[in-house]
């Protein structure tokens, strides 16, 4: 038997992952295959096509871009499982930012904890999540914009920027090409589960 070849990693020096993961099939005959399936007990059955997803998560990323945040910036994300999660994971990762996924189990303190340590400039969160945070989220000065997903009442802001995700993507008009990440880039930050203390 032959012995096989060497292994060699072929590392491209540019490559975002957010565009690897949403533009993979526009232009093929997988396009408007469903690329995303969310069943929720409240919503029902949502799904995205690769077409759909591609879109918007470029909306996302240019809503960031609008909203100031910049390449590198954290982007804190508090949702359940949802049609808007991949949107904000990956639309973040194509605007060159850095989405920092967190679990709907934890309590303030913890999300406080993770909000600062991260530095996020920006939460991403539903209705429910902002009205019972809002005090602690408005004690951290670098965070300056909240996007809200879903519908109903909302705390008022007294210093953060409160936008809704639906309406802003549908505002946003021309965006403009995907940050061109390098291949060492951070692409997204995760915390441990901290069990036995703070990540």
């Amino acid at each position: 038997m032959k012995p096989f070849a060497p292994w060699v990693w072929e590392i491209p020096e540019l490559f975002n992952i957010g565009v690897a993961c949403t533009d993979a099939h526009l232009g093929t005959s997988r396009a408007d295959s469903p690329a995303v399936i969310v069943d929720d007990d409240v919503r029902g059955v949502r799904q995205l096509t690769f077409v759909e997803l591609a879109e918007r998560t470029s909306r996302f990323g240019q809503l960031l871009r609008n909203l100031g945040i910049a390449a590198g910036d954290r982007v804190l994300i508090r949702l359940p499982n949802c049609i808007e999660y991949p949107t904000v994971f990956l639309g973040a990762m194509k605007r060159g930012a850095i989405p920092v996924p967190t679990s709907i189990l934890l309590t303030a303190e913890e999300v406080l904890y993770l909000a600062r340590d991260s530095g996020a400039a920006a939460l991403v969160t539903d209705r429910a999540t902002w009205n019972g945070l809002h005090e602690t989220i408005e004690t951290l000065d670098h965070i300056t914009h909240v996007v809200l997903i879903g519908t109903g009442q909302r705390a008022a802001a007294q210093r953060v920027t409160l936008i809704d995700l639906d309406t802003a993507l549908a505002d946003v008009g021309r965006c403009e090409p995907p940050e061109s990440t390098r291949a060492n880039d951070p692409a997204y930050l995760v915390y441990t589960s901290g069990t036995t203390g703070y990540p």
